[in-house]
């Protein structure tokens, strides 16, 4: 039996990752295919239908002790990573800390899985983890026991942009990089610049890693239109690192109409929506609050929209950009993570730099009102054909799956 497991965070339970809903259709090459949400909480509840070839085992791990940590101790990869971060000049009690926190709940996840029956029937394992994290380290204490077991065993993992650029990480470290690196088969980011990212951190590790896109479903085209006046979407959840203040500030200086519509929530929804309700009176302001994937691209298929606006500091290659595109509407982003991989300045949108200013945004929106017709028609036609050619989910994950199973 050829068994796929798949490891995430919470899908399909609660919010969050809705993105693999593009994704698990397409799944194909196994005979059975498990999806193991690994850091459900209490009243997690499932919130995605899976398609019926597919199982969900949600993970009942048990916390670990304080005598955890000394086991931990005599881990030779776990000492060679203190090892190295001293030698590199990098050690802290608090990075240490980090690390060994991380090997934790990675062995209670492994501890969870490698009780599995379905593994005991299965001649060929592929793990698959969503994120190079906790669960990518725990699929490879996995692959090593089922190795022992005498199976056919591959782990792939996948790279976003919390589990990739340490940068961004809390205390600018992601723990067991080399471990990692060194265990998985291929390591899969979901952008050219991650995947570089990492071949220029890792030299020694380049083979292994690439980039696998990502994809959205064709929901049909629309168009972008400027019949109706200035109409502006944002999709995404209200944090800091989403930066929606400098859309405000950009719009507190707008002398002609505009309507902005925002799609999510987050903790900082009240002051965001506090700030904009000063805005001039020709600037309007729609917020949408939380809305499944469906909802979203009805919303978008039933609504005239003139451009999309991401002013993120940090992203992989943002999804909710590659969805809007589909509909055959421009962007305008900040040119952080792999966002110039699916917005091409002056081609599909407008590119802001990562450090832009809110006159810098308000500018664009003025460029984008003031094109001609047929100019504007070209970022519309462009945006839909990226998708195509980039982005398109049929094709990108047959390609993937039939790559994997292999």
């Amino acid at each position: 039996m050829k068994l796929l497991l798949l490891l995430t965070t919470s899908f399909p339970y609660d919010n969050g990752e809705e993105f693999l809903l593009n994704e698990v259709n397409y799944i194909s090459g196994y005979d059975r295919v498990l999806i193991c949400p690994c850091n459900l909480k209490p009243n997690s509840a499932v919130t995605k239908k899976l398609p019926d070839f597919i199982s969900c085992v949600p993970l009942k791990t048990v916390p670990g002790g304080k005598s955890a940590y000394a086991g931990l101790m005599l881990r030779p990869f776990v000492r060679a990573e203190l090892l190295r971060m001293m030698k590199s000049g990098t050690f802290t009690s608090q990075r240490a800390h980090e690390m060994l926190f991380f090997m934790k709940r990675a062995y209670e996840i492994y501890t969870a899985l490698v009780q599995f029956p379905e593994l005991a029937s299965a001649d060929e394992v592929t793990i698959y983890s969503y994120w190079l994290f906790d669960a990518a380290a725990a699929g490879a204490l996995l692959a090593q026991d089922l190795k022992r077991r005498g199976k056919k065993v591959k782990q792939i993992s996948r790279a976003h942009r919390f589990d990739l650029y340490s940068e961004f990480a809390k205390m600018n470290y992601l723990p067991m990089r080399e471990f990692l690196l060194d265990r998985i088969d291929r390591v899969l980011p979901c952008s050219a610049s991650g995947a570089e990212y990492l071949q220029k951190g890792y030299p020694r590790y380049a083979e292994k890693i690439a980039p696998a896109f990502l994809g959205t479903a064709d929901h049909g085209e629309k168009r972008g239109t400027r019949e109706n006046g200035l109409h502006i979407v944002s999709c995404s959840f209200i944090a800091p690192v989403k930066r929606l203040h400098l859309i405000v500030q950009a719009l507190e200086k707008a002398d002609f109409p505009i309507l902005w519509t925002h799609i999510g929530s987050g903790p900082l929804r009240g002051e965001i929506e506090g700030m904009a309700s000063k805005l001039p009176d020709c600037v309007r302001t729609e917020w949408k609050g939380q809305m499944d994937n469906a909802a979203i691209m009805e919303y978008y298929r039933s609504h005239d929209l003139s451009a999309f606006v991401n002013v993120s500091a940090s992203e992989g290659i943002p999804v909710s950009i590659m969805e809007i595109c589909s509909f055959g509407v421009p962007v305008i982003a900040t040119d952080v993570g792999g966002t110039r991989e699916a917005v091409y300045d002056g081609e599909n949108g407008y590119l802001l730099p990562s450090d832009f200013s809110p006159e810098e945004l308000l500018s664009r929106l003025k460029k984008l009102k003031e094109l001609p017709d047929e100019d504007y028609d070209r970022l519309c036609r462009n945006a839909r054909r990226i998708w195509a050619e980039k982005f398109n989910a049929q094709k990108n994950y047959r390609n993937f799956y039939k790559e994997i199973s292999q």
